[in-house]
């Protein structure tokens, strides 16, 4: 049993990461190909906290979160269901949070 939980959680985890990988595409223009940010105002998502990244796309689609980039993340996370802000932490936290050679020299 304890095999079958731990295979049927890799497999919502994996349909989670690739569902967030296709979404993810919405957030490329501010916040880069993989989650590193291509303008330095901008956080990078890459390898943040799963739980913070739900937290902190909820308190943006909810209204909760007031100033700073609000006004622009609001609009863009309004229309996420639960499903699809887990599945876009998902995707953002498994990705390194460090630059590669070819991102670093693309800006």
């Amino acid at each position: 049993i304890a095999t079958l939980s731990f295979s049927v959680s890799a497999n919502t985890d994996s349909a989670q990461y690739e569902k967030g990988q296709t979404l993810s595409q919405y957030c490329m223009g501010c916040h880069g190909e993989t989650g590193i940010a291509n303008i330095e105002s901008n956080p990078n998502l890459a390898g943040q906290n799963k739980p913070y990244l739900v937290y902190a796309l909820k308190a943006y689609r909810d209204g909760i979160r007031k100033g700073g980039m609000a006004s622009i993340m609001r609009p863009n996370a309004s229309g996420l269901s639960d499903d699809d802000i887990d599945a876009l932490a998902t995707y953002f936290a498994a990705q390194s949070g460090k630059q590669t050679t070819s991102q670093s020299s693309n800006n």
